[in-house]
């Protein structure tokens, strides 16, 4: 028997459609305007397919095409998702890439998933300035920041991961028999249908930023055994077992900061807030009105370059802009530029800065 996959009609409208949302993304010519046009009018499927992904997407440039392609579009599901289309438009793009490619190849090579996702341990790296995106057996998406390290061990009864350190976004599968857990530090968060970010500072420096469901905060020391779980509803009216013990509780648009192991009040955060935060995912850095020391701190996690500054009144400067993680030149451009601080390299890493009074 043959084991060539025979692809059925709604696969290879979705192949098209991620054909279409990446030409999109970059931009589409007179020509594939009107052949993109055709193509949606061919078939109701053909547009919920399209919508569907740039959802997923959600990177403005796709999401104001189709609105300006197709402004009689009533997307009422896309209004009802404004808020959280605003914060994960860097994470999403990521998203949407991988999902594509995932099923896109697993349709072709007809992959059975059930076998690799019951045992699969892996370790996942990334370098300093470095990101990438994976996709693991059960679908869950995850994304990794500059030097970072993450241990995912799966089993029958339990989805495990160890982020020993860096920071992470995990677009978690749903699965109601095998929780999903992150372990930071001496923290672990599991997913109760969800989408969240956690990046570890130290062992005992944690923050957790939620856009979507709701997230378990709990010490490792307490066993999370799909055996002692109870149902609990979700966002969406689906279950999901949980465990009944004492724990915080994080949902979407809410952030928890942990220092020196002690959990912080869990804030409500605003959109600017989270795109402030999540910025990385889209490999940018947003500074609004940190000192410029606190600034320097977060730019040196993606690049091998130091900063020294020459006085407490230099490093307590205010400083507010977006910048491209890693670009060390752009920045130190932007700060002689509008706080008239020079610069000076002291060797390939270290780089002092001094108020041009100074000089």
């Amino acid at each position: 028997m043959s084991n060539v996959h025979q692809f059925n009609s709604k696969d290879l409208i979705l192949e098209k459609s991620c054909d279409w949302i990446s030409a999109i993304d970059r931009g589409l010519t007179d020509d594939e305007k009107e052949q993109f046009k055709l193509w949606m009018m061919q078939s109701i499927a053909h547009q919920d397919s399209i919508y569907e992904l740039a959802q997923l997407w959600d990177e403005l440039s796709v999401l104001n095409e189709l609105s300006h392609l197709f402004p009689q579009r009533n997307n009422t599901k896309a209004s009802k998702n404004k808020w959280m289309f605003s914060y994960s438009i860097a994470a999403s793009l990521f998203a949407a890439l991988m999902v594509c490619s995932y099923l896109l190849i697993n349709l072709e090579n007809g992959y059975n998933q059930e076998l690799a996702k019951v045992n699969y341990t892996k370790i996942y790296k990334t370098k300093v300035g470095e990101q990438a995106t994976y996709v693991l057996p059960d679908g869950t998406i995850v994304q990794l920041n500059t030097n970072s390290l993450l241990e995912v061990a799966y089993s029958k009864g339990r989805r495990q991961l160890l982020l020993s350190r860096g920071e992470g976004r995990f677009n978690v599968a749903k699965d109601a028999t095998r929780p999903f857990s992150v372990m930071a530090g001496d923290k672990s968060f599991t997913a109760l249908g969800t989408v969240f970010n956690v990046q570890r500072n130290t062992s005992s420096d944690l923050e957790l930023v939620v856009t979507e469901g709701k997230v378990m905060i709990t010490d490792p020391s307490v066993a999370v055994d799909a055996n002692d779980f109870k149902d609990y509803q979700l966002a969406d009216n689906s279950t999901q077992k949980i465990r009944l013990i004492n724990a915080n509780i994080v949902t979407s648009g809410e952030k928890v900061i942990i220092e020196q192991s002690v959990t912080k009040p869990i804030t409500q955060l605003s959109m600017n807030d989270v795109q402030r935060d999540l910025a990385w995912q889209n490999g940018m850095l947003i500074f609004n009105g940190e000192e410029l020391s606190d600034a320097l701190n977060e730019v040196s996690r993606y690049t091998a370059t130091r900063f020294e500054l020459s006085s407490a009144e230099l490093a307590s400067i205010k400083v507010a802009g977006v910048f491209k993680a890693g670009d060390v030149g752009g920045l130190l451009e932007s700060l002689q530029t509008n706080f008239s601080i020079d610069h000076e390299r002291l060797g390939e890493h270290v780089v002092t800065l001094k108020h041009h009074t100074e000089s």
